[in-house]
């Protein structure tokens, strides 16, 4: 705050001391003194924008954080698709459990070679 009060008393002080030699320029230089002040307050009001105030470098505070956003963004699609594989995985899983489970079939035929090739004969001979 300090600061603050100093920066202000120090530029109150130079606006009166050059309000009074105001006075003594020609039209000429009044009118460019005019135009850069106008420029140089468009210049503060892009700087402040919704009440932030963004660097004097030139650079917004939007492209600094832009990466990052981008980093977030994508991390957070790649844990999303992988929480929803990751659930239809597992609604999968319990269906295929639940019909092993109901089924009448031993789960233990459906490890036999034996059966599985059984399985796939009758699959094609009831196919022709």
């Amino acid at each position: 705050m300090n600061d603050e009060a100093s920066e202000a008393r120090l530029g109150r002080r130079i606006g009166g001391l050059l309000s009074q030699r105001n006075a003594q320029l020609g039209p000429d230089t009044r009118a460019a003194l005019a135009d850069a002040r106008r420029q140089a307050v468009a210049a503060a009001r892009e700087r402040h924008f919704g009440g932030f105030h963004l660097p004097r470098t030139g650079m917004s505070w939007w492209a600094g954080a832009k990466p990052a956003a981008a980093a977030v963004l994508v991390l957070g699609l790649l844990f999303a698709g992988d929480y929803v594989n990751t659930a239809r995985t597992q609604a999968v899983q319990g269906e295929v459990e639940t019909a092993l489970l109901a089924d009448d079939l031993p789960i233990d035929a459906y490890l036999d070679q034996g059966f599985r090739a059984w399985l796939l004969a009758e699959s094609s001979s009831s196919r022709s």
